[in-house]
C-alpha cells in the first residue's frame, strides 16, 4: 500500500493528528451477552459499552479468540511489540471476566504471528496462528495448555501470503479452513481460498495440506469485504461468520456479518466504529473495529484507536450489567 497514497486520502483531522505524533493502537474489548428475555441485540451491536483488557505500555493486543478448556475461558490473541514491529502470541485467563488475567506470551517466533485460531481435535490441542508473512501455514500442537506448543506441521504456501484462518468444519480425519489471500502489492484486497487439512500416517510429518480448486471459482477476484474476523458462531439459530471491511485507504474499518446457509452467506448486519462504545476511548478516535469472537457469556471485540501515547489502561472492573 503507497503510504503516500493513503496519507493523501486520509481524513483531515486523522492525518494531522498522525503528523504529530499520534499512533494507532488496538485494544481488546468485552462485554457480557444481554440476558434479559427479548433482549439479544444483533452481534456486536447494542448500547452497552466495552470494556477494555489491561494492556501494558508499548504492545498493543488484537486479534481476540476465545477458547474453553476444562471449565476455564480462556482468550488467545496478538500481541504486537510496537518497537520490534512484530507480533507474538498471548493468552489471557477470562474465566472471570470482571476480573481478567493478565496477558503472558505463549508463542514467538522469528516472524510476525496473529490470529490464532486455537481448538480441540482428536483429544488434543492446536493453533493455526496466521503467518503469511512467513508465506506458510503451520499447524501448532499444545504439549502443555496453555503455555507450551509446538510445531507440528509447517506448510509453504509459495506465492500465496494466507492470513486469518478460520475452520469450516472439523472431522477427526480432517479440517476443513478458509483462508484470506492477501494481495500482494496491497494488502487491504484479499480474496478466500478454502483448503483440507488431513491426516495422514503416510505423508511426510503426517499431515496434508491440499487447496480445494473447486472453491469460490465465481470469486477470483481480490476485494475489500474477503477477509476473516473471527469464527464461526451462534446466533438466534444461525451460524454466523463476521469478515472485516476495509476501504481503499484504511485497514479493518468494520465488521460485517454474514449467515450462512449451506454453502451459501446472506448479509446479516454490519458494525461500524460508530455503533460501539468502549470505556476510556473518546469515540471521535475509534477509527476500525477489526475482529469479533463471543460465547454464551461474553462477546469480545478489538478496536483500533489513535493515542498520543501508549494503550488505554482498562478501567476498575464492576459487576456484569444485564440488558
Amino acid at each position: 500500500m503507497n503510504q503516500l497514497y493513503r496519507a493523501l486520502h486520509m481524513p483531515p483531522a486523522r492525518l494531522f493528528k498522525k503528523l504529530t505524533g499520534w499512533k494507532e493502537i488496538y485494544t481488546i474489548a468485552l462485554r457480557p451477552v444481554p440476558t434479559a428475555p427479548g433482549c439479544d441485540p444483533l452481534p456486536a451491536l447494542g448500547e452497552e459499552p466495552y470494556t477494555p483488557l489491561p494492556a501494558r505500555a508499548g504492545v498493543w493486543y488484537a486479534d481476540p479468540l476465545l477458547f474453553s478448556h476444562e471449565g476455564k475461558r480462556w482468550l488467545f490473541c496478538e500481541a504486537f511489540d510496537m518497537a520490534k514491529g512484530k507480533g507474538d502470541i498471548a493468552v489471557i485467563d477470562l474465566t472471570d471476566p470482571r476480573h481478567p488475567g493478565e496477558p503472558r506470551t505463549v508463542l514467538s517466533e522469528a516472524f510476525h504471528l496473529s490470529f490464532p485460531t486455537v481448538f480441540s481435535w482428536n483429544r488434543e490441542i492446536w493453533m493455526i496462528p496466521e503467518t503469511g508473512t512467513n508465506h506458510t501455514l503451520n499447524l501448532y500442537r499444545c504439549r502443555h495448555f496453555p503455555d507450551t506448543w509446538e510445531l507440528a506441521a509447517s506448510f509453504l504456501t509459495g506465492d500465496k501470503e494466507l492470513a486469518d484462518t478460520i475452520l469450516l468444519d472439523i472431522r477427526p480425519g480432517g479440517l476443513a479452513l478458509l483462508c484470506s489471500q492477501v494481495k500482494a502489492d496491497n494488502g487491504l484486497y484479499t480474496r478466500y481460498r478454502r483448503y483440507e487439512l488431513r491426516r495422514e500416517e503416510q505423508a511426510e510429518g503426517g499431515f496434508v495440506l491440499e487447496e480445494d480448486e473447486t472453491f469460490g471459482l465465481e470469486n477470483r477476484n481480490y476485494d475489500l469485504g474477503a477477509r476473516n474476523a473471527g469464527p464461526l458462531f451462534r446466533w438466534a439459530g444461525q451460524t454466523v461468520r463476521p469478515a472485516q471491511v476495509s476501504t481503499k485507504v484504511d485497514y479493518g474499518v468494520y465488521l460485517q456479518f454474514w449467515s450462512r446457509r449451506d454453502e451459501k452467506e446472506f448479509p446479516l448486519c454490519a458494525a461500524m466504529p460508530a455503533n460501539v462504545s468502549v470505556e476510556g476511548l473518546d469515540p471521535a478516535t475509534v477509527i476500525g473495529i477489526h475482529t469479533y469472537c463471543r460465547d454464551e457469556e461474553i462477546e469480545v471485540i478489538d478496536a483500533r484507536y489513535l493515542a498520543k501515547v501508549g494503550p488505554v489502561p482498562a478501567p476498575k472492573q464492576e459487576d456484569s450489567k444485564s440488558c
